[in-house]
């Protein structure tokens, strides 16, 4: 069985681009036993991936090198099965290959069960996907936000940051979004709820978040780092904290927090996570988000990009932050729903 495959061709000079990937056809794999053969229906493309590439690795992953195929978390559909688990036509969410039809073990997927199977492909890649349970996992179990709070979300635009703001929201706390454009201003205030947003090509960080929370703040959720970092742990009241979830900043306060003996002074709280650690809390997860789904309490948000050839160019729109919510790729003739 024919299939098509994205590799990496080239390690990039600094900024990863579109010209550092290329489309092959390939053979499709065959399942072997407990195993079962999938057609790639949406695939949701991750940031962090690119630390990996020229890396020997991070804790999400190995690291990639020319010639080799990365992998992101998707919407599949079974089309052969060596496992029990498993029937031609079932529909699962897994992490695949960046290819066309790809083979999985069948313990690695989770079924899309009838309880969700009417939602959109994309929900499962978004609010109910990786992003979501990252946004999740962050805000509600290490952050435990709690209503009348003051949170401030950077990345607020993104796949996990689009997502937290509405958690948060649906928490009861006010929310600021800091983002990076007009545009996205407009989509965390008028489409998400946040109560406010600044745009951080505004000027200084410090600067917009005083303009935007003048009182303080009570929650920092940083997606970025850098100066925003800084920023957020000047404004934080006494007895605040931070959550680190992603720290993406590049080139000017990539170095920072430089004022970290604010977490003394402020006797503020500043805590990591991976989302990995934290299987457990999937029932739960998707129980919550899943009824805030049905009541129309929090959305999926994504940009789509459809076919496999399509695919360099949407990660490079994913890095460059000119993409809204997660950056998913429909792999079918279909498009996205």
């Amino acid at each position: 069985m024919k299939s098509q495959e994205i590799q990496l061709t080239a390690l990039p000079d600094s900024t990863v681009t579109a010209a550092n990937f290329g489309v092959f056809d390939a053979e499709a794999p065959e399942p072997g036993p407990g195993q079962v053969l999938v057609a790639v229906r949406r695939l949701g493309l991750n940031a962090g991936l690119a630390s990996r590439i020229g890396s020997e690795g991070t804790a999400y992953g190995p690291g990639i090198g020319v010639g080799d195929t990365p992998a992101s978390d998707a919407v599949v559909e079974v089309i052969e099965s060596a496992s029990d688990a498993y029937a031609v036509g079932d529909l699962a969410v897994g992490k695949v290959h960046w290819r066309s039809i790809d083979v999985c073990d069948a313990g690695d997927l989770r079924r899309i069960g009838a309880e969700t199977e009417d939602l959109a492909w994309e929900d499962h890649l978004t609010i109910l996907g990786h992003v979501g349970f990252t946004a999740y996992t962050g805000m509600i179990h290490v952050a435990q936000v709690q209503a009348g709070e003051d949170v401030y979300i950077t990345g607020a635009g993104g796949g996990v940051g689009s997502c937290a703001v509405q958690f948060a929201k649906a928490r009861g706390a006010r929310v600021i979004g800091c983002v990076g454009s007009t545009e996205k201003v407009e989509l965390v205030t008028r489409t998400l709820g946040a109560d406010a947003a600044v745009n951080r090509h505004d000027g200084p960080a410090l600067d917009l978040l005083r303009q935007a929370a003048p009182d303080g703040i009570d929650l920092y959720y940083d997606n970025v780092g850098g100066d925003q970092l800084e920023a957020a742990l000047e404004m934080l009241r006494h007895g605040g904290r931070v959550v680190i979830c992603g720290a993406v900043a590049k080139g000017t306060g990539a170095g920072a927090p430089r004022n970290y003996t604010r977490l003394i002074y402020g006797e503020l709280t500043m805590r990591g996570f991976t989302v990995t650690e934290h299987e457990d809390l999937r029932p739960q997860f998707e129980a919550e988000v899943g009824q805030w789904v049905r009541e129309g309490t929090v959305r999926g948000i994504h940009t789509g990009f459809t076919g496999i050839e399509s695919l360099p160019r949407a990660f490079e729109s994913l890095l460059a932050g000119t993409s809204e919510g997660r950056v998913i790729v429909s792999m079918d003739e279909a498009g996205l729903s």
